[in-house]
């Protein structure tokens, strides 16, 4: 039986590059690796089903927290159930479609249970490419890393990975780093940071497709905390479970604690809640959380505690106007990096984007331990650790394997097509993809793409 390199897909566009880059790492070994599409099976997996019928019986099911750590075959999967529920505006405000589209999602896991278990039996595989593992594709991660498998994968703030870590939530953090730099790379360090956070839309990818409000705005000074909302609609619990099952519910408990509090707070809209993009899918998932978070803000718009920033606004715009003891909220956002660099005290979840090794921010892992950072007054609280920063920033802007770095895939696809002159100079990420989607010629391109892939 021939080895193959199992993988989600291998479509004839951006994905090709990707699997390409995969079979190249695997074939230093054994060049004669092909790539097996995955084909879901039609029958569930029955021992599923049951396992969740008797969940149901019991009354876990209509208790949200309790689905989040659901185990089958040592297998949690009520993480990514729960991620995929909640991608539709429906689940947030109907009752009967949230577990229409649980127990749907049920069913498709005990396909994916059925899948895998045909693959190991029949196939002979040790490495698979997998993507968007915050959603059911975490399942397969799980059940392939526990076979010792080796994933490939690919994600913000990473580049294109290669695992085998068992922890799914760990493997797209910002890895712990505790360099000391020099004071000329300290200096170099500080400029990037600089450079990036004075024009942020320029660096961070999905800011792109928002076009931006202009509006000033009169002294912040009064205020003392400000909320940044996230999408309620893409990757909930990307980074694990911290006592909230989605932004949705994270927020509404913050405005609520806040203005039990009786103080003035700030409620900033995400700039993705007004993407401008001819792309459906970003489209439409921008248009579910405006509505979402029009339906939460709407009964506080009397309230004068309260300001809240229903248009797409520049954050630099905000910050220059903000009292400097003014303490930032936000879950998991990359805007904390944003508000460090300016000086702000900073809560956040530690279920993040960044290893909470790294002490940056006030962190919770749970609602009452959020609560009672969120009852501590701004002298209690902690500045980020400065070498700690620096190194974040090094990590993520300063490496060149990072997701901003030279050698990240769209940016050595990006540099071939300037190159051959499809693009021009400052084309961004959608442009390039979309030109490189196009064209007849693609393997030209991706035969001069050579990916260095970090090992996790």
């Amino acid at each position: 039986m021939r080895e193959v390199l199992l993988t989600i897909r291998y479509t004839d566009d951006i994905y090709k590059l990707i699997v390409n880059a995969c079979l190249r790492d695997i074939s230093k070994k054994n060049k004669h690796i092909k790539p097996e599409i995955i084909k879901f099976k039609k029958k569930p997996d029955f021992g599923f089903l049951f396992y969740c019928l008797a969940i149901f019986l019991k009354g876990s099911f209509f208790k949200k927290d309790k689905i989040a750590s659901l185990k089958f075959k040592k297998i949690n999967f009520g993480e990514n159930l729960l991620a995929t529920t909640f991608r539709g505006y429906e689940t947030y405000n109907s009752k009967y479609k949230f577990y229409y589209n649980l127990f749907k999602n049920i069913y498709k896991i005990s396909i994916y249970f059925q899948t895998a278990e045909y693959y190991l039996k029949n196939y002979k595989f040790r490495n698979v490419y997998l993507d968007h593992l915050e959603y059911l594709n975490g399942i397969l991660y799980q059940i392939f890393v526990n076979k010792n498998k080796f994933i490939f994968s690919n994600r913000y703030p990473r580049n294109i990975i290669k695992t085998k870590n068992k922890n799914i939530n760990k493997i797209f953090q910002v890895k712990y780093n505790k360099k000391k730099f020099s004071k000329l790379e300290n200096k170099k360090i500080k400029l990037k940071s600089r450079e990036v956070f004075n024009s942020v839309k320029d660096y961070i990818p999905w800011m792109y497709h928002t076009k931006y409000d202009r509006s000033s705005f009169d002294n912040l000074n009064k205020y003392k905390y400000i909320i940044y909302a996230h999408s309620f609609t893409d990757a909930q619990l990307v980074h694990g479970y911290d006592g909230f099952l989605n932004t949705f519910e994270w927020l509404k408990y913050t405005i609520e604690r806040l203005n039990e509090k009786n103080v003035n707070f700030i409620i900033k809209a995400h700039p993705n809640f007004y993407i401008n993009t001819k792309i459906n899918a970003m489209h439409e998932r921008s248009r579910w959380d405006q509505k979402i978070y029009y339906d939460l803000i709407n009964k506080y718009s009397l309230n004068k505690n309260i300001l809240l920033i229903n248009k797409p606004v520049e954050n630099i715009h905000v910050i220059k106007r903000l009292n400097k003891k003014c303490i930032v909220i936000t879950k998991h956002g990359s805007v904390q990096l944003e508000m460090i660099h300016n000086n702000f005290k900073i809560i956040s979840s530690a279920s993040n984007l960044i290893d909470p090794k790294y002490k940056v921010s006030n962190t919770w892992k749970n609602k009452a331990e959020y609560q009672n950072l969120l009852n501590q007054d701004w002298d209690k609280l902690k500045f980020s650790h400065k070498n700690n920063y620096l190194n974040i920033i090094h990590n993520l802007f300063l490496n060149k394997n990072s997701f901003y770095g030279e050698n990240f895939y769209i940016n050595q696809l990006r540099k071939q097509m300037i190159k051959k002159k499809y693009i021009k100079k400052g084309s961004s990420y959608e442009e390039t993809l979309l030109k490189f989607n196009i064209l007849k010629n693609r393997e030209d391109i991706i035969k001069n793409i050579k990916i260095i892939i970090q090992k996790i």
